[in-house]
This record gives structure tokens, C-alpha cells and sequence, in this order.
């Protein structure tokens, strides 16, 4: 009888023990010196020392949490509402395509994210010259912009980046440049062949055309960029308030036949 009440004190003082550790611990781990605590982590149990182990199991038993299991489990809640979050977002306007006008297309074979940015999850890919509902510029990022695009029997909403969107123009009239190979339309020259000037910093669209059956392919910046049906290209390009250089290379059976480098600057 006396060996069990020993041992019915001694599981009393190692609780008590562990009760004064565990709120002292706690109290300095939410403010230190008036400061705010460090973001929470989660100390698996295989992880853990066996005061924390037994503690642990004490408040188990007394269908309470202590507080390495809080944090476990509110770092997986918080993991959770993230991934329901980008899911209620990835399925965000998807429906029928119905009879809609896809108006633009992608200039090369890239990617669709779920946000304005390449570090969100990927809904979906698309070829180069593959159809796009375009809707606007994010405001967020404007090197994005939000569109639609045909995904299975479906339509999906997503955002690509602005550079590899153009918009499909009519095929049934073909342009004619006259004697030059590569011709700039917009915007328009401030000196013929080496300046254009445009009123701010941001994305520019380069509108030109190319010289029927003497160019093949268009190399801009080091990027092809699509000749269509008839006869022109467009090209997205952000100008920075310092400026930048356009360097555009026309191809014929893989050999050049034509370049053109010229600045664009902000300025009047």
C-alpha cells in the first residue's frame, strides 16, 4: 500500500513538474521581451524529447491537446484552407466554351497559371498558335494577362504572360510592304529604322510585317514569333523608363536574309 501511494506521488509530481514546465515554456514562447512570438512549428512525436512525449499523453488521456499537438494540427487546418483556397480558384470560371470568340493566341508553347505569377500552381498548357479568349492585363502584374482557354470539352480561366499573347488577326487579306523585307507598323517611327519613342514606361506591342515569300521565319530578341496568314507579326516587349534595344532577324530556308536593331525609348 505505501509502494503504491509512492508511486501515485510520484506520477503527481511529474505531472505538476511538467505542468510549471509546459506554462512557463509557453508564456515565453508568444511574447519575449514585449515580442511577438516566432511562427509556429511542428515537432512530430518521434521528434520529441520524453518529457514532451509524456505530457503530451497525460493531456490525451484528459481529451485535451497540448500544445506541440495544437501547433501540428493547426499548421495541417492551415495547409488545408491553402489548398482549398488554389482549388476554388483553379475551378473558377470553368464551364461550357459555348459559341465565345477565342480573338487571340500564343505566340509560342507556354504555360497557364492559376495567378499572375509563375510561382502559382500551372492550370494547364498551350501550343503555339493555340486559340485564347483574352479578358484584360492583371492589374497586379501587367507582365500577365487573364484569358480563357479550351481544355478538354471545357473552358478554364488562367493567366499567361503578356509576351506570348497576340491577337489572331484576320487571315483573308495580305499585307504588302513594298520593297522592304521587314516593315515596323506600330508603333510608329521616330527615326526610320533606329528609334521609336513611346509616351511611358510599360508593355508595348510591336505590330509589323514581312515581305511575302522572301521571309520565312522571324527571330525577335532571340525568340520566334508567329508570321501569319497574312503576312504580319506582333511582338510584346516591356519598356523599361531606360529603355530598350529590338533586334529582329528574317529567315528564309534557315539563312538570313534581313536584320533590324533599333531602341525603343520613353520620351516625346
Amino acid at each position: 500500500m505505501e509502494k503504491k501511494n509512492k508511486s501515485i506521488s510520484l506520477n503527481l509530481l511529474v505531472v505538476l513538474i511538467l505542468i510549471i514546465i509546459f506554462n512557463f515554456s509557453n508564456a515565453n514562447a508568444h511574447k519575449i521581451d514585449g515580442k511577438e512570438h516566432e511562427p509556429i512549428t511542428c515537432k512530430l512525436p518521434e521528434d520529441r524529447n520524453f518529457i514532451e512525449k509524456e505530457w503530451c499523453k497525460q493531456q490525451r488521456k484528459m481529451h485535451r491537446l497540448c500544445k506541440l499537438d495544437e501547433w501540428c494540427t493547426l499548421i495541417k487546418l492551415e495547409k488545408l484552407e491553402k489548398e482549398n483556397e488554389e482549388n476554388v480558384e483553379k475551378l473558377k470560371g470553368v464551364g461550357d466554351c459555348g459559341d465565345l470568340p477565342f480573338n487571340h493566341k500564343a505566340s509560342k508553347k507556354t504555360k497557364i497559371y492559376i495567378k499572375a505569377s509563375k510561382d502559382s500552381k500551372v492550370v494547364g498548357e498551350v501550343k503555339k498558335g493555340q486559340k485564347l479568349l483574352f479578358y484584360a492585363v492583371s492589374t497586379k502584374n501587367k507582365n500577365f494577362s487573364r484569358v480563357k482557354i479550351r481544355k478538354d470539352d471545357i473552358c478554364a480561366e488562367g493567366y499567361i504572360e503578356s509576351k506570348f499573347l497576340i491577337k489572331k488577326d484576320s487571315e483573308d487579306t495580305v499585307v504588302k510592304v513594298g520593297p522592304k523585307l521587314i516593315e515596323i507598323n506600330e508603333p510608329k517611327w521616330a527615326k526610320e529604322g533606329k528609334l521609336i519613342l513611346v509616351d511611358a514606361e510599360g508593355t508595348v506591342s510591336i505590330s509589323g510585317a514581312i515581305q511575302e515569300g522572301k521571309i520565312d521565319q522571324i527571330m525577335i530578341n532571340e525568340e520566334e514569333e508567329i508570321i501569319n496568314g497574312d503576312n504580319t507579326f506582333t511582338y510584346l516587349l516591356f519598356v523599361p523608363n531606360s529603355g530598350a534595344e529590338v533586334r529582329i532577324v528574317g529567315n528564309k530556308n534557315g539563312k538570313k536574309v534581313k536584320e533590324l536593331i533599333f531602341t525603343i525609348k520613353v520620351g516625346n
